[in-house]
C-alpha cells in the first residue's frame, strides 16, 4: 500500500470534482455586481460546491505536482531545472485558486455581517453602501487572481510536455500523451491574452479532461513516465 502512486488517482478524480463545481458555480460566468449578487442569491447552497471545488483543486494540482516530482527523480541537468520551474508554477496556480475561492467566500460572509454606524462596534459595516463595496472588492480581487491561473497552469503543462518529449522521443501512440501537454498548455495560457469571455468556458473543461485521460491511462498501465520507461527497458 505504501508503494502506491497517488498521482494517477488524483489526476483521474480531481478534475471530475472541479469541473462539477465549476459548471454549477453561480458566478462562473458573471462579472461585477451581477457576479456578486449571484453568489449572495445562492449562498445557502454553495457549501457543497465549495467543498467539491476545494477538493478538486487540491487533487488535480496535487496530482500534477506529484507527477512532476516523479519525473524529477530520474531527470538531470536542464530537464530537472525545467521541472523545478513547473512545480513552482503549479504551487502558484494552487495559491491563485484558493485565493479566488476565498474571495467568493468573503462575499457570502459579508452578507451575513450586521450594519451599524457605531465606530466602536466590531465586525459590522458602516452602511449598506460600505457592505456592497466590500463585497464587490472581494469579488473583483478573486477575478483578478483567477486571470493569472491559466497562464501559470498552462505554462507548467508546456514544461512537463517539453521535458517528456526531450527525455524520450515518441515511438508509439501512447508516447505522445505527455508531449501533447505542450499544445494543450499553450492554448490554456493564451486564454487571458485572447481575452474572449467564452474562451475559458470552452478550454477549461478540455484541459481537465486531458488530466483525467492521463490519470486513467497511467492507472491502466498504458502511460509511464519517460525516465521510468527507460529504467524498465
Amino acid at each position: 500500500m505504501s508503494d502506491k502512486n497517488l498521482a494517477p488517482y488524483f489526476l483521474a478524480i480531481g478534475p471530475l470534482l472541479l469541473i462539477g463545481a465549476y459548471l454549477n458555480w453561480p458566478a462562473a460566468d458573471a462579472l461585477g455586481s451581477r457576479g456578486t449578487q449571484s453568489l449572495i442569491d445562492e449562498a445557502d447552497s454553495l457549501m457543497p460546491l465549495l467543498i467539491m471545488a476545494t477538493l478538486g483543486t487540491l487533487m488535480v494540482l496535487g496530482g500534477l505536482y506529484l507527477l512532476i516530482s516523479d519525473m524529477m527523480s530520474s531527470a538531470t541537468g536542464m530537464n530537472k531545472q525545467l521541472l523545478s520551474i513547473a512545480s513552482v508554477l503549479v504551487v502558484l496556480t494552487m495559491a491563485f485558486f484558493v485565493t479566488g475561492m476565498g474571495s467568493n467566500v468573503s462575499v457570502i460572509n459579508f452578507e451575513e455581517a450586521e450594519i451599524d454606524d457605531d465606530e466602536d462596534e466590531a465586525y459590522t459595516f458602516d452602511s449598506e453602501a460600505d457592505q456592497e463595496a466590500s463585497q464587490r472588492m472581494a469579488f473583483e480581487t478573486g477575478n483578478t487572481v483567477w486571470q493569472m491561473s491559466p497562464v501559470t497552469w498552462g505554462l507548467s503543462l508546456v514544461l512537463i510536455g517539453l521535458v517528456a518529449f526531450m527525455t524520450k522521443r515518441p515511438e508509439s501512440a501512447m508516447d505522445y500523451i505527455l508531449p501533447a501537454l505542450m499544445p494543450i498548455g499553450t492554448l490554456f495560457l493564451s486564454v487571458p491574452i485572447i481575452n474572449n469571455p467564452g474562451m475559458f468556458a470552452m478550454v477549461f473543461p478540455v484541459v481537465l479532461l486531458v488530466h483525467v485521460i492521463i490519470g486513467g491511462l497511467m492507472l491502466a498501465g498504458k502511460v509511464s513516465l519517460p525516465g521510468a520507461a527507460e529504467e524498465g527497458a
